[in-house]
């Protein structure tokens, strides 16, 4: 089922059972028309940020040079404008290869975990629990209450979409993090174990 990008949104955000439950059935071809939306929607966000910010240090160098008001406004709009750009194409590229590959490797710990309906439904849910993280993610500070925000709704995704258990939802989430932290530490362990000591005096 595929409604209004504002819908979804809106439905993600603050009724996400049912609106996950109504998707259980969408196609990925949808889910990923709604995801390059809000990856361009996020670009042009970030782009403005950034542009901002280096629109500003445009127009110190301006000054400094000398260029009047108009000169130094040009810049800056010059500046914002190829940031938003550049935003834009690398959120959209390096954004679908993040969802796929993130996907694929989520997909093989859902499974384990006991779901069984197929790598699409996988990243379907990765594509509807990244909503908050791109709707605020580019907000210094919030944008870090946004990710935790993500990742319990991709939790939910996982279990309303492959129809399993919470816990069962919850270790195919946190059991790639659990993995890599482990093999962390050994491979730190390791490290510390193979460096020589050397004696300062």
């Amino acid at each position: 089922m595929s409604t209004g990008f504002i819908d979804n949104v809106k439905g993600f955000l603050l009724d996400p059972t049912q609106t996950l439950i109504a998707h259980r059935d969408e196609s990925l071809g949808d889910a990923l028309q709604y995801f390059i939306i809000f990856l361009v929607i996020y670009g042009v966000l970030t782009g403005l940020m950034l542009g901002l910010f280096m629109g500003m240090v445009g127009g110190l160098a301006g000054a400094e040079a000398g260029m009047g008001p108009i000169g130094i406004s040009g810049l800056a709009a010059l500046g914002t404008l190829w940031m938003v750009i550049a935003s834009i194409v690398f959120i959209i590229i390096f954004g679908v290869i993040a969802l796929f590959i993130g996907g694929i490797l989520l997909h093989i710990f859902v499974w384990i975990a006991g779901g069984r309906k197929g790598l699409t439904t996988t990243v379907r849910a990765v594509i509807y629990s990244v909503t908050p993280n791109l709707l605020f993610g580019w907000i210094p500070f919030i944008g870090i209450l946004a990710g935790f925000w993500s990742l319990a709704l991709e939790i939910l995704a996982i279990k309303e979409l492959h129809e399993i258990s919470t816990t069962r939802a919850f270790v195919a989430v946190f059991l790639p993090a659990i993995l890599i932290a482990v093999l962390a530490f050994f491979f730190l362990a390791a490290l510390v174990a193979v460096t020589p000591v050397t004696a300062y005096y």
